[in-house]
């Protein structure tokens, strides 16, 4: 990707002449519609028009027959013409005019041999508001160019009733021809605003029909949480009604780096199924090419409010915890990801689907992916940029970024360990330099002195050998881990119901604690309230 301008531009070129073509093909339809039923109407008034004038000949009766023969064969020629191979928009949209124009003319035609007795202006506004009614309906228009075709008519109608007029009133006590143009202009007003209104409604609906069925639709509810790599809103989609995460990167954060990090975040958390990583639904760009992700929506806790909450956890919750989220890395790991950010903040806690204290690694923002020889393989982080968090950071994330590998994520896993059986983090300092200097080269106090224990348990062990400054002191893999924690046998289990009741006492109170979340949009922006999200693109 060159920038944002290509992207957005790459964007355009994959769904918008597809969009484009479908706009054309629908007003193809609709014009060659348009002809067919035009034609059947001109043909049953041309049969009343020719039996009036057998019956009750009167004065330009030949004209009206001379009109509908013309409407019938305006119709025929609409209906032939677009029945023919593919017509470009800017044709179509000729032919549009043209036949409207066309049949316009033909009615205000009907008028000119009638009486001014017969008030010849009513019948041609009522036979030009028939045809305009029929296009608004048929036709997809918006509303401005529909009101400009009615304006034209109807001024068409106006300046044919004082041509009319003068000279020959209907009586002599008569008002002279600017009272008649009056009235044609009063009721053809009535004629732009149904069809100007219909187009509009047609036209919209229209709209919305398309994107439920082919684009679905994510109506943004309220925020709840912004980091580095976008702003994360609860959402409810259209059709199924469920809550959904989306997670949006925002134009003003939209620069060449992050349009890279953002999309290769997604593209490779969807290749994740574990159920201990959060699910990706869709992706891709909205219609003003704001990037965005929807994922599954999850109501919990991260572990980090957990601490704050709940203070140091219990050895057998901190096992079953670093267990869930082995699983979730593991996965990574194997397709050659890693996360690089791992911490209590991007690990949710959740009770859901019958299984109390669930976790939910997210945020894979700074996700690398890594060749088969362990090499790094194209990053879109600069080779010189620190990435990460520096508490939760292994020393070489700090000294050669670019070297990181699966062993770097269990360094931060066995800080994130630390942190929940203390209750405090491995290492502080006064600047984010000092903790990258105790990373580098203190040893961690031991979890057990740090807590005023008389010994050392397994889970410390563990906990100390993810937290070697060599990467091949640590444990290799994932899997290696997780083992070493179901080895833990001294630490007592955490079993299913004590979560399920841990959940029933704590849950009221978390969720009384959480700060209220701000408005998705504010209510003077409500057409910013609503994310169309472009389901092909996914498919793609």
């Amino acid at each position: 990707m060159a920038g944002p301008a290509r992207a957005a531009a790459s964007s355009r070129v994959e769904s918008a002449p597809r969009n484009a073509e479908e706009a054309r093909a629908l007003l193809q339809a609709r014009l060659s519609l348009f002809g067919r039923v035009g034609m059947g109407v001109g043909m049953v008034f041309w049969v009343i028009a020719v039996t009036l004038y057998f019956t009750m000949p009167i004065a330009g009766s030949g004209g009206t027959v001379a009109a509908q023969t013309a409407s019938v064969v305006t119709g025929a020629i609409l209906w032939g013409f677009t029945r023919r191979g593919k017509l470009s928009t800017k044709a179509l949209e000729t032919v549009d005019a043209l036949a409207t124009a066309a049949c316009v003319g033909i009615f205000i035609a009907v008028g000119w041999p009638l009486p001014t007795w017969a008030r010849p202006e009513l019948i041609q506004l009522i036979s030009v508001s028939d045809i305009l009614v029929l296009r608004a309906f048929l036709v997809p228009s918006t509303s401005r160019k529909t009101a400009v075709f009615s304006s034209i008519a109807v001024l068409g109608v106006m300046v044919s009733t004082w041509l009319q007029y003068q000279g020959h009133r209907p009586h002599p006590d008569a008002p002279g021809p600017g009272a008649y143009v009056i009235i044609a202009g009063v009721l053809g007003l009535a004629t732009v605003l149904i069809t100007s209104l219909t187009s509009r409604t047609i036209f919209g609906l229209r709209q919305r029909v398309r994107e439920a069925s082919e684009l679905g639709q994510y109506t943004l509810l309220e925020r709840i949480g912004e980091g580095g790599m976008g702003i994360v809103y609860k959402a409810r989609h259209a059709m199924l009604r469920r809550p959904t995460a989306i997670k949006l990167l925002p134009a003003e954060r939209a620069g060449e780096h992050n349009l890279q990090r953002f999309e290769r975040e997604v593209q490779l958390t969807s290749l994740l199924t574990h159920p201990n990583t959060v699910s990706v639904f869709d992706y891709g760009r909205t219609a003003d090419g704001v990037l965005y992700y929807a994922m599954e929506y999850l109501d919990g806790v991260d572990l980090d409010a957990l601490v704050s909450y709940d203070g140091p956890q219990e050895p057998g919750r901190v096992v079953h915890l670093l267990r869930q989220i082995c699983g979730a890395l593991g996965e990574a790991h194997a397709v050659g990801l890693v996360h690089r950010d791992v911490k209590p903040a991007n690990v949710l806690l959740c009770s859901r689907g019958g299984s109390p204290d669930l976790v939910k690694v997210l945020d894979f923002g700074l996700v690398k992916s890594v060749s088969s020889r362990g090499d790094a393989s194209v990053s879109t982080t600069a080779i010189d940029q620190i990435v990460g968090t520096p508490l939760y950071m292994s020393p070489e994330a700090i000294t050669s970024p670019e070297k990181v590998d699966a062993r770097s994520d269990l360094y931060a896993l066995g800080a994130l360990g630390y942190f929940l059986l203390v209750g405090e983090p491995p290492f502080s300092g006064q600047s984010a330099v000092e903790v990258c200097g105790h990373h580098l080269h203190s040893p961690p106090v031991p979890p057990f002195q740090r807590l005023g224990k008389p010994s050392q348990t397994l889970l410390d062990q563990v906990i100390l050998r993810c937290l070697q400054k060599a990467p091949d002191a640590r444990f290799q893999c994932a899997l290696d881990l997780e083992r070493a924690l179901d080895a833990c046998n001294d630490a007592p289990a955490w079993t299913a119901q004590q979560a399920a009741e841990w959940w029933r006492q704590h849950e009221p109170e978390l969720k009384a604690r959480r700060t209220q979340p701000e408005p998705a949009v504010s209510g003077t922006d409500r057409g910013q309230q609503t994310v169309a999200v472009d389901w092909r693109l996914r498919a793609g």
